[in-house]
C-alpha cells in the first residue's frame, strides 16, 4: 500500500482504501445475512463465531484486493515477552501482506441495545485503539469498529447512546460527536468519530453497525 509525497494526496488515497474496505464489509454482511435466510442457517449469538463465518466464507472468498486475517497478535511488550492486544480482523493488501506494517484493523463487537454490551463496545473495543497503552496500532490513524446488531433495536438511537456513554467511559481521551456518513433502510448505519489524547494525537474510527437480528439463532427456552 504505497503513497504519494503530498500529504493531502496520501489522505485521499487512504480514505479511498478504507471506503473500499467498508463497502466490502457491507456487501459481505448482506450476502451472509441473505445466505442465513436462504439456507436456514442462523448465526450464533457469539462474537467470534459471527466473525469467523464472515471472514472465512465471505470477506476472503470474494476478492477485493485485501487479505482479512483473524486474531492477529499486536504490540509486542519486550519487558514481558507478550503481546498487549489481539485484533479481531487485520486487513492487509494482497501484494504486501507478508510483513507489512501498513494495514487497517477491524474490531468487532456484539450490540443488543443493553447498557452492558454498549459499555463493552467502548471499554473492550474503542478503548483498544485510543487508551494508553495502546492495544491496537493505527498506522493511518484510521480504523474500523464493527457492531453486530444481534437484537431488534433502533440502531441510530443506540448509536447515540454509545456516543454519549463513551465520553464517561474512556480515560484520558476526548471524543467528537458521532457523525453519520451513510445508512440504508435501517439495515446498517455508518458513523465517524475523532478521538484525541496526549499520547495518540488524533485517531479516527469508523463505526459500522449492521443489523443481523433477524438471522440470529433463537435462544432456547
Amino acid at each position: 500500500m504505497g503513497g504519494f509525497r503530498n500529504d493531502d494526496l496520501n489522505m485521499l488515497f487512504v480514505r479511498g482504501v478504507i471506503n473500499t474496505i467498508v463497502a466490502h464489509l457491507i456487501k459481505c454482511s448482506q450476502k451472509m445475512r441473505s445466505d442465513c435466510v436462504q439456507n436456514s442457517n442462523p448465526l450464533r449469538n457469539h462474537e467470534d463465531k459471527i466473525t469467523n463465518r464472515l471472514v472465512a466464507k465471505y470477506l476472503n472468498a470474494e476478492p477485493n484486493g485485501f487479505h482479512y486475517e483473524r486474531e492477529s497478535p499486536e504490540n509486542f511488550d519486550e519487558e514481558t515477552d507478550t503481546y498487549i492486544g489481539r485484533t479481531d480482523i487485520k486487513v492487509l493488501p494482497w501484494s504486501h501482506f507478508c510483513g507489512s506494517e501498513a494495514y487497517f484493523v477491524i474490531e468487532c463487537k456484539r450490540v443488543d441495545g443493553s447498557y452492558a454490551l454498549n459499555r463493552l463496545y467502548i471499554t473492550e473495543g474503542v478503548a483498544r485503539f485510543v487508551e494508553f497503552p495502546l492495544k491496537y496500532p493505527s498506522y493511518y490513524n484510521l480504523n474500523i469498529m464493527f457492531g453486530y446488531i444481534v437484537k431488534s433495536i433502533d440502531i441510530a438511537e443506540n448509536a447515540s447512546k454509545i456516543d454519549a456513554l463513551q465520553r464517561c467511559q474512556l480515560t484520558g481521551v476526548s471524543a467528537s460527536a458521532f457523525v453519520k456518513l451513510e445508512s440504508e433502510n435501517s439495515r446498517y448505519f455508518l458513523f465517524t468519530c475523532e478521538y484525541f489524547t496526549e499520547n495518540t494525537n488524533r485517531i479516527e474510527l469508523l463505526h459500522l453497525f449492521y443489523d443481523f437480528a433477524d438471522v440470529m439463532e433463537k435462544e432456547q427456552a
